[in-house]
């Protein structure tokens, strides 16, 4: 979910006319033209070169909330290239969701740009600044049901159960045809323990949203979790090969051969995934561990191996071949 929402994040986020805090920003004929140029660059599907722009903008007009809000917009489209490293993706994560913070500073009751920085926050690993952000923007239109779901969603995270059911039960209220309230539903469900209400959601969940392989992926975890691997493979197998091979769907398989005992079938599908992949190390690991764990030493030694070249640091190919890298495939599902 968090991944559909940075990739349609807003072209502007709410009012953006305040004044420059401090220093003296460019006319307004400068900013305006530095941002035709960036909107410009990121159509173009140029993020490097919006970004070198943004910076400039960001820094001569640090009192301007639209010049850190497009630099982090920027940001967020470098960071979702895909043949970009992993560790370099993190790095730019990070910086998006500076860039998003020092925008929402300068706009502390612009609820759009609020939620905005909560996803790219999230996004980024920064739980407790997403946080924030996802409570300014519920305070700032507490009808927004998007706004309530995604708050919701935080607080399961941070085990506040009750207050997460209603935010959510709330955006299922006031978005009857959305999946997502419903995911999300499914999602609390089973972190409380209640397999059979966690299907049942998931299962309406797909009825509005039948083409979404992010949703069948969820509900494989889901029947993984409550004790029917073999449904969870039947649901997941049946997808074309490169469906398969995202991160997502082939941990959930590999999680689903290991409960079934499978533990080569488990590591030769990371391993394609991994393959599919080259420059991200972080698949590559989970390969090698996975091939430890399944006792070929010499398949998990050739996975560390282009682990390494990927940029993995060597602590973490040691613990991969060790078979202590990382959590096994599988476990509580996240929104």
């Amino acid at each position: 979910m968090l991944c559909a929402v940075l990739a349609a994040l807003p072209a502007g986020c709410g009012p953006s006319e305040e004044p420059p805090a401090k220093a003296v920003a460019p006319d307004s004929k400068q900013i305006d033209a530095a941002m035709r140029a960036i909107e410009a660059y990121m159509a173009a599907d140029k993020p490097s070169e919006a970004v070198f722009v943004a910076e400039k903008l960001a820094a001569d007009a640090s009192g301007l909330m639209r010049a850190h809000e497009i630099h982090g917009r920027a940001l967020v489209a470098l960071a979702m290239q895909p043949d970009l490293p992993t560790e370099d993706r993190a790095a730019v994560f990070a910086r998006a969701a500076d860039a998003y913070m020092r925008a929402a500073a300068l706009a502390p009751t612009n609820g759009p740009l609020q939620h905005a920085t909560g996803v790219v926050c999230d996004t980024a690993g920064r739980h407790a600044d997403a946080v924030r952000a996802y409570e300014a923007a519920h305070a700032d239109e507490p009808g927004n049901a998007q706004f309530a779901l995604y708050l919701g969603m935080a607080r399961a995270r941070d085990g506040r159960m009750d207050d997460a059911r209603a935010l959510i039960e709330d955006a299922e209220r006031a978005m009857p045809e959305s999946s997502d309230p419903k995911a999300a539903l499914a999602d609390l469900a089973m972190r409380s323990g209640d397999t059979v209400r966690a299907r049942a959601k998931i299962a309406e969940a797909r009825a509005l949203s039948p083409t979404s392989n992010e949703l069948r992926v969820a509900d494989a975890r889901m029947r993984r979790m409550s004790g029917a691997p073999g449904e969870s493979l039947e649901l997941l197998l049946a997808l074309d090969a490169p469906l398969r091979r995202e991160s997502a769907c082939a941990e959930e398989i590999a999680a689903a051969y290991t409960a079934l005992g499978k533990l080569r079938e488990a590591a030769a599908t990371l391993d394609e995934s991994a393959s599919a992949r080259p420059n991200d190390w972080k698949r590559a690991l989970r390969a090698a561990a996975a091939w430890t764990r399944a006792g070929d030493p010499v398949k998990a030694t050739i996975a560390a191996e282009a682990a390494g070249l990927a940029g993995a640091p060597p602590s973490e190919m040691r613990e991969a071949l060790s078979g202590a890298s990382g959590p096994r495939p599988g476990g509580t599902p996240t929104p």
